[in-house]
């Protein structure tokens, strides 16, 4: 708790800050479920919310939810993963073929835009795009010597 707040201010902040709940974001029903009138609730959480220290003690706790819930690349690349391998157990394969999708299109496997005839047939590789594909074959490299095909930064 910050010392500069008193507990109901405090209060305040962290029903503001859950999230999930109904007090989330709307200061009228935070300013409620911390205790302030029912009359004045609404001009209470105006007045509470321009205040700097109670501005940063909801920084701070939003900061502390954003570590709290942090999903990171690994987390979703290990979950496709584990989904596919599901899906096919499951003879489900185009949802197994959509997590794949999904791991490649990360991986920056695939282009989304398709080229005509003319422009492959007239197409010349560039400096740049030697250098894009030496990427995704160091990427490839990198992802055979992974268990279960994830890649990890």
């Amino acid at each position: 708790m910050n010392n500069n707040l008193k507990p109901r201010q405090d209060s305040f902040c962290v029903h503001y800050t859950t999230i999930g709940s109904e007090t989330y974001s709307n200061g009228t029903k935070a300013a409620l479920a911390a205790g302030y009138s029912e009359k004045s609730a609404h001009v209470t959480a105006t007045k509470l919310l321009k205040q700097d220290a109670i501005r940063d003690r909801i920084v701070e706790l939003q900061a502390e939810n954003m570590k709290r819930n942090l999903i990171t690349v690994d987390k979703v690349l290990a979950d496709l993963e584990h989904d596919k391998l599901l899906a096919r157990e499951a003879r489900q394969y185009s949802v197994a073929k959509g997590c794949t999708e999904l791991q490649g299109r990360y991986l920056a496997m695939f282009k989304d835009n398709i080229k005509s005839e003319t422009e492959i047939i007239e197409h010349t590789t560039s400096e740049s795009e030697e250098q894009a594909l030496q990427v995704r074959l160091d990427r490839l490299k990198r992802m055979k010597s992974l268990p279960d095909c994830v890649q990890r930064n």
